[in-house]
């Protein structure tokens, strides 16, 4: 089997630790199966590894998880402004289904025959039906800075929330119910963050954002 063949499966099964809650609005049963936001994030971790080591597959396996999502914006989502509002200072995290990763990846494979395959194929393909969607909202923060969403989620409906960062600073996310129950708490790290949660009932929750690095970070908040 070709190696690109192993990884991806491999990558799709990987766990993704569950929300942290306490006596939260939340339903005492298992997590489902990873969604969209999910996919989303493996495809930024392995993008990231992939740049940082020079591996093609990586980056043939973040493109194809990338590629599998449709991203829509997010309705509805109230985000709390920080005290200043500044333009952003880049277009935020790096896309791993763009042309420009996809270039990367070309020049990668230029001395591997069976990889030039593979990427050439890739190219070629285009999504057949209708893909998952994730939605997506976007912002600029400055170092030191917090701001906070506030999203309206419905009972019983699994629920991920995702927060990545263009990798210029930690980036840190905390989501509590409308009583101030902490749902989710996720250190700043550099590397992408994940939620995941099943709401008990409708109800309204927070989600906040932290940027504990010194420089502004343009990020995107993404739901499933």
């Amino acid at each position: 089997m070709p190696r690109c063949a192993a990884v991806i499966p491999l990558v799709l099964a990987l766990a993704l630790a569950p929300a942290a809650a306490e006596e939260a609005n939340l339903p005492p049963q298992p997590e489902g199966a990873p969604g969209t936001a999910s996919q989303l994030v493996l495809a930024q971790r392995l993008f990231r590894q992939a740049s940082e080591g020079g591996d093609p597959v990586l980056l043939l396996a973040a493109i194809r998880l990338a590629r599998g999502v449709a991203l829509r914006p997010a309705l509805g989502w109230e985000r709390t402004p920080v005290a200043e509002a500044k333009p952003p200072t880049s277009d935020g995290p790096p896309d791993p289904s763009s042309p420009a990763v996809l270039a990367m990846l070309q020049g990668m494979a230029v001395d591997d025959p069976n990889l030039q395959d593979l990427v050439y194929d890739l190219d070629a393909q285009v999504p057949q039906g209708r893909l998952p969607i994730a939605t997506v909202a976007g912002s600029d923060l400055s170092g030191g800075a917090k701001e906070e969403w506030r999203l309206p989620l419905s009972g019983s409906v699994a629920v991920e929330i995702a927060l990545i960062g263009d990798g210029g600073t930690a980036l840190g996310l905390n989501v509590t119910d409308d009583t101030g129950a902490m749902v989710c708490t996720r250190p700043p790290a550099l590397d992408p963050a994940l939620c995941r949660f099943t709401p008990a009932s409708n109800g309204f929750f927070t989600v906040q954002v932290v940027n504990a690095g010194a420089g502004r970070n343009s990020y995107q908040l993404v739901g499933n």
